[in-house]
């Protein structure tokens, strides 16, 4: 369970009414009936769900790699949406350097996709984003065309920000309860 930002999903202050969960499951159903899992839904006046399967996945999650690259071709009528789960470590000494760019590629970030937000563990520190596209030609465009995404990716590897990063693509459908 993580929590978000607020505004557009992407602030420095936290949005203490939306949170994510990144759940890993052979079986949703189950899950969404275990307990304590119905007492903390009954308390939510809104819940989307996103099933996803990885399709590429690198780099590292609090040192594990928590998605396996699986490119199923047969779920692709089924699961005909793209989303990517992004996620680093910022070293102390670059939090300054990284949130300076936050803004300004964030504002074009939701305009571009289905659904974007940021997320965290620990936000301003353990950041994660998870977005949604329409496919895998719009997710890239925006991701290596945009111009200020762009600098940050060439900032990312040439200032080193990131103790750990971790990218991950999915094939998703949302599911309605």
């Amino acid at each position: 369970m993580m929590g978000t930002g607020s505004g557009n999903g992407f602030g420095i202050i936290p949005d203490f009414g939306t949170y994510i969960w990144i759940v890993t499951t052979d079986n949703l159903n189950a899950f969404l009936t275990e307990e304590p899992i119905p007492r903390f839904l009954i308390r939510l006046r809104q819940m989307r769900i996103f099933e996803m399967f990885p399709t590429k996945a690198h780099g590292l999650w609090n040192k594990k790699r928590p998605f396996e690259d699986i490119d199923n071709q047969e779920n692709g009528e089924d699961f005909p949406l793209i989303s990517v789960i992004t996620r680093g470590s910022i070293k102390r000494s670059m939090w300054w350097k990284f949130w300076k760019y936050v803004p300004v590629v964030s504002r074009q970030i939701p305009s571009q996709s289905l659904f974007s937000i940021g997320m965290g563990e620990l936000p301003l520190v353990e950041q994660a984003t998870f977005s949604i596209w329409k496919d895998e030609n719009e997710m890239k465009t925006w991701a290596y065309q945009n111009a200020s995404h762009r600098q940050v990716i060439d900032l990312t590897r040439r200032l080193g920000w990131y103790d750990e990063e971790m990218f991950a693509r999915f094939r998703c459908r949302e599911i309605y309860l």
